[in-house]
């Protein structure tokens, strides 16, 4: 097949949920002998270019270029299938797709926010869902989204869950765990309650790794805790999942999924996440999802959107980390559990899932 993905996202760095499992699928599809196409948003101050990375030929266009550079690549393609990620917003690329590709497009939910419906949805478009409902299928890599789209516009999801994961060599080298880590600390994922949770502990060494999301507000009030480790982002976090003691994930959003959560449970972490669809799917089973109260309100603030953050419920987050961090054998217990639910989940994977689907549609 020849597959062209029409992404409104970076595609590298991939440090993103969406954009990593989005780049790891086309690899995976190349690997197996597909023809893979990318086109994907150029760096801040990019400029057009063109190169292959893992078998997979990519086109980078700056935002501005992306709906006429993505007719331009669905024309000369003449793509079996094309994927348009649900992180679009305006629905530039999807309206690309549809007009060059009708009856070929597939839709890749990842955020939920980004679709054009519901309660939080960041760009709600009756034109939007108008153009949804002409693609040839929808797919979701969360149970939660899939529900999300079924409930606020009727929309059916097949749920295919991407492999992202790397498990742990069974004899990697045991190494001392000492951060209480936080990826992406800001404010809809939840930095009030690390940094509450920083200053409660002031013995304990605590990590945060910003990226997308962290801006200089979050980074100067990172600097100001000395405890605090700012780390650069990794594409592979297992040498820092490896040595931490535990994960926060107190996002204030609609998590689609969290795949920090699989990954860091992978290595024997235990997670601390938010009570909330896509986070408590994400872990599995294991102890701890808490309570938060979640973002229901943006602004607009010259021209990017402002979460309005609600005071959080921090006593449950202060218990449950001291209770983790005070008591060994329970932090044992949860550390086992949250490895063998893991390592279930992820084998349990099929990697070939979104091949076959499409195959399914081309039979169909």
């Amino acid at each position: 097949m020849r597959i062209v993905l029409l992404q409104n996202m970076f595609y590298e760095p991939a440090v993103g949920g969406a954009n990593r499992s989005s780049r790891l699928w086309m690899e995976q599809l190349a690997a197996r002998g597909h023809e893979c196409l990318v086109l994907a948003r150029a760096g801040d101050g990019g400029a057009a270019e063109e190169k292959t990375i893992s078998k997979v030929r990519v086109r980078f266009a700056p935002g501005r270029a992306l709906p006429s550079a993505a007719a331009r690549l669905v024309r000369e393609a003449r793509p079996d299938w094309v994927l348009v990620p649900s992180d679009d917003p305006g629905q530039l690329m999807l309206g690309a797709a549809l007009a060059f590709a009708p009856g070929r497009v597939v839709y890749v939910t990842h955020t939920i926010q980004q679709l054009p419906f519901g309660p939080n949805a960041f760009y709600p478009s009756t034109a939007g869902t108008a153009l949804l409902r002409k693609v040839a299928g929808v797919i979701s890599v969360s149970d939660a989204a899939a529900r999300h789209l079924l409930r606020h516009a009727g929309i059916a999801a097949t749920v295919i869950k991407p492999h992202v994961y790397r498990l742990p060599p069974s004899d990697a080298p045991a190494i001392r765990r000492e951060h209480v880590l936080m990826v992406n600390p800001c404010d809809v994922k939840g930095i009030s309650i690390f940094l509450a949770l920083a200053d409660a502990f002031p013995s304990r060494r605590f990590m945060a790794i910003p990226t997308w999301g962290t801006n200089g507000d979050d980074l100067a009030a990172l600097r100001r805790r000395p405890h605090v480790v700012i780390q650069r982002p990794v594409a592979d976090l297992s040498p820092i999942l490896a040595s931490a003691r535990v994960l926060l994930m107190p996002s204030l959003w609609d998590e689609t999924f969290g795949y920090t959560c699989v990954e860091a449970m992978a290595h024997g972490v235990p997670v601390i996440a938010t009570e909330i669809a896509g986070l408590v799917e994400a872990k599995l089973g294991v102890p701890y999802s808490l309570p938060v109260r979640p973002i229901k309100e943006y602004r607009r603030s010259a021209g990017e959107l402002v979460a309005t953050v609600p005071e959080q419920p921090l006593e449950p987050w202060k218990h449950t980390l001291s209770h983790l961090l005070s008591e060994p054998a329970v932090y044992e217990d949860v550390s086992a559990r949250s490895r063998a639910a893991a390592h279930a989940f992820i084998t349990s994977l099929d990697p070939r899932a979104l091949e076959q689907y499409l195959t399914s549609l081309e039979v169909a």
